[in-house]
């Protein structure tokens, strides 16, 4: 390359910035992508302290919130992975916006076994080169790292034979490779990369998951009983036996007899909290799958006999989703699917005492009642702004069948069997008045490519009738939405299926960090969530447990609750809404009282609208009404 290269690191956490620090001292430009640290990296930049390089190193490479606010600054010559390995987390579709295609080289510095082919599928024609990192380091507060003495980095290309076949590729690992040497960083080059990978699971099979389910460092498992040494060592021998079968014959016992005694040697001294260990005293999900799952199913597929580790990942993949999903202070009940809505008793007179209650905390203030009980408009932003359809089509959301029906549950689905349904793409634009966020698209929905595209949903119809929209508009009108009447839709679920009890309670709830940042970068005034379940799942990311009946409302969420809130930032984040499912299976509620529910919020829609715009209906004003009125009544008269 003629020219410095352009680089963007994706996960900028302490291994993340010491390879932006390594990288920009080579000369490199390079943009970093933040999450958590991202307000003290852009006010402050990032502080090292190393061992190995110095102490009180500053450095301010350019600082993004995701990829895709990265494009501006590309095109990039490389894109280098270096947040954790969790298959839910669909991380080659996230930086996709970053990567041209065919020239972009994409890094993963990541554990595990199997982690390059999401990237290798997604991105056929690209260079892909795959990296082993031993770089004891930790970010003790945003921006701020601490790092060793000691850092090893071990690259090779994907597939092994890409490196001799493709010039493009060679030059783009030959051009890594130097660059990262000139910028300090002790890289080598390897052949075969996966031989590394699996060099390291010594380690990481081992050390990782014992460690993580006993709460405990290496050394006090170790002084814990007389059993544990001979546990750790005999995982070890189930790795080296992987290895050998394989065809990776320098991976012996001998070599595991060294990394014990590395562990023992350490005894009497604090010892080593592992990665997982880590995630699991902060809540945080683990890289199960890559650095367990993927290798016992290469062992199942070679005839290796590796009963500790099917048992170590068995249980690490229990306490991953008890991590993720119990309560504090309880066990996991296991009933982490999609729980259909159970319908309320009614009392004599007909009508629902609970949820005439729910009603009362409808109206909107800081407090989500004022004195007076009156609704209060929330504080939003007045800038006037130039709404363009930007064409997008978007999700559809469905909700549980009804308790009421005896309906069959369909039980979870994996991804694979909707996998042939075209993905569908959100209405989103900056400074909406509202985003609507559905649970995922329904196979209707999917084929369609229009949002809630079943005939028994209501959602339209109780769009119009809350007052939303000052017509009744049709699925196919759902890219108009952001022009028409300045709303948006997204789903906190991806990918389609028949119905939501299909999804996992750990999809749903995984969701919320991915809904958070569309809210982080859109920047609604509000975000409307259709159905329980949906705001169910939040709460479960959020706080780590089911929410409590007290705690459970429709209609205006407490402050404290916003959607996008990002510490140190001036936004304030969106105000939550929670209405009732429009799903046809969805009978919990007749459809007069999910009316009262959505009515409040079409008010405050309407308010705001006319406040921002001028307008209590449409911004644009040409719509020819008469069509999609007409059509609408075709469509009724198709249903009935």
């Amino acid at each position: 390359m003629a020219t410095a290269p352009k680089v963007l690191l994706h996960g900028s956490g302490a291994i993340g910035t010491i390879y932006v620090y390594l990288l920009q001292k080579a000369g490199c430009h390079v943009t970093a992508v933040c999450r958590s640290n991202y307000e003290a990296a852009t006010t402050k930049g990032f502080v090292i302290d190393s061992e190995m390089y110095g102490k009180g190193i500053r450095i301010r490479p350019k600082i993004v919130r995701t990829p895709s606010e990265a494009v501006e600054y590309g095109p990039y010559d490389y894109v280098i992975v270096c947040t954790k390995a969790l298959p839910e987390a669909k991380t080659a579709e996230t930086i996709a916006p970053a990567v041209t295609e065919g020239t972009t080289c994409i890094v993963l510095i990541q554990n595990g076994i199997g982690i390059e082919d999401e990237y290798a599928v997604r991105f056929p024609s690209n260079p892909l080169v795959s990296c082993v990192v031993y770089l004891p380091t930790t970010q003790v507060e945003p921006g701020r790292i601490e790092m060793a003495n000691f850092e090893l980095l071990e690259i090779g290309t994907f597939p092994a034979s890409a490196y001799s076949s493709h010039n493009h590729i060679k030059e783009a690992a030959d051009t890594l490779l130097a660059k990262l040497k000139e910028g300090g960083s002790n890289v080598t080059f390897y052949p075969d990369i996966q031989e590394k990978r699996w060099n390291k699971l010594l380690l990481n099979a081992s050390w990782n998951p014992i460690c993580a389910l006993t709460l405990s460092r290496d050394v006090a498992f170790l002084a814990s009983s007389a059993a544990g040494e001979k546990l750790v060592s005999d995982v070890m021998q189930e790795v080296v036996a992987i290895s050998q079968a394989l065809g990776y014959t320098a991976i012996t016992p001998t070599m595991a007899e060294d990394q014990m005694t590395r562990a023992t040697d350490r005894k009497g001294g604090k010892g080593i909290e592992p990665s997982m260990l880590v995630d699991v005293l902060n809540g945080r999900r683990m890289e199960v799958e890559f650095i367990l799952g993927g290798p016992v199913k290469v062992a199942k597929s070679l005839g290796v006999d590796v009963p500790r580790m099917e048992t170590l990942y068995a249980l690490s993949k229990a306490l991953d989703e008890a991590t993720a999903l119990r309560q504090p202070g309880k066990s996991l009940a296991g009933d982490e699917v999609v729980k259909h809505e159970q319908k309320p008793k009614l009392a004599e007179d007909g009508k629902n005492a609970a949820f005439r209650g729910h009603l009362e905390r409808f109206q909107y203030s800081s407090s989500n009642n004022n004195a007076e009980g009156t609704s209060t408009t929330p504080r939003g932003v007045t800038r006037k702004r130039l709404l363009v359809d930007n064409g997008y089509d978007t999700k559809s959301a469905t909700s549980p069948a009804p308790a009421e029906k005896r309906r069959q549950s369909s039980r979870y689905a994996p991804p694979s069997t909707y996998a042939h349904l075209p993905k569908l793409t959100d209405i989103l634009e900056p400074n909406l008045i509202c985003i609507f966020v559905g649970t995922n698209p329904g196979i209707r929905t999917a084929t369609a490519g229009h949002a809630y595209a079943h005939p028994s949903n209501l959602f339209w119809k109780l769009l119009h009738s809350s007052g939303c929209t000052d017509v009744r508009l049709r699925p196919e009108d759902d890219v108009n939405l952001p022009l028409w009447y300045a709303m948006g839709n997204t789903n906190i679920v991806e990918r389609p299926s028949k119905d939501a009890s299909q999804l996992s309670k750990t999809e749903m709830a995984a969701g919320t960090p991915i809904l958070e940042e569309k809210v982080r970068r859109y920047r609604p005034e509000a975000v409307c969530i259709v159905g329980k379940g949906i705001w169910e799942a939040v709460w479960r990311w959020r706080y780590k447990r089911e929410i409590k009946k007290g705690e459970w409302k429709y209609g205006w969420q407490d402050d404290k609750e916003r959607m996008g809130r990002e510490e140190g930032s001036e936004w304030e984040g969106a105000l939550v809404y929670v209405t009732t499912s429009t799903s046809g299976l969805s009978a919990s509620t007749r459809p007069a009282e999910k009316e009262e529910v959505w009515r409040p919020f079409g008010e405050w829609v309407c308010g705001r609208r006319q406040e921002r715009f001028g307008s209590e209906g449409r911004l644009v004003e040409d719509i020819v009404v008469s069509q999609v009125v007409s059509a609408v009544v075709e469509d009724d008269k198709a249903v009935a």
